[in-house]
């Protein structure tokens, strides 16, 4: 995979900042592709060689694009029993009784580029999703239950908001 970023020289000339691997793995076959912290402006200051640092989900002001990788049905049965590792800053938006489900502060727009899964919300109600489909995620409960042999890829910009009563 490559990823390509753009900026802006000394002069406001449109340059080429970054063109290569993505600057950081999250877990296998997951990637930062990029995220911001604080108020966006333009020219972007922000350093231009790789993502802001900032949690796996971006806070209020914050921003990340990814690349999400849930293992397949074939690599689920074959580790069938063994615990999943995850850090615990991700741990904590998971569900204990039902380690799939999840909820985020965020609004992310998902693009699914390979595999299929049930995108799961509350008192079990499912849509199929495949790759080309689309998912506005609004800050909800989920999960994405894969129906694919192969790994379920997605692309998501996840965009940090305030959740309110």
């Amino acid at each position: 995979m490559k990823l390509v970023v753009t900026g802006h020289d000394a002069n406001g000339g449109a340059i080429f900042t970054h063109a290569g691997a993505p600057p950081r793995e999250t877990s296998p076959g997951s990637y930062e592709l990029w995220a911001t912290q604080g108020p966006i402006s333009m020219p972007d200051r922000a350093n231009a060689q790789g993502p802001a640092s900032i949690g796996y989900f971006p806070k209020v002001g914050e921003t990340a694009f990814k690349i999400v990788t849930v293992p397949g049905l074939a690599s689920r049965a074959a580790t069938a029993g063994q615990a999943i590792s995850m850090p615990d800053e991700i741990r904590a938006h998971f569900d204990s009784k039902d380690p799939e489900m999840h909820t985020t502060d965020t609004i992310d727009y998902v693009l699914i580029l390979s595999g299929s899964a049930d995108l799961e919300l509350d008192f079990g109600k499912k849509e199929a999703v495949r790759a080309g489909d689309c998912v506005v995620q609004r800050g909800t409960r989920h999960a994405w239950r894969v129906t694919s042999e192969e790994p379920l890829v997605l692309c998501a910009v996840l965009i940090g908001a305030k959740r309110i009563a």
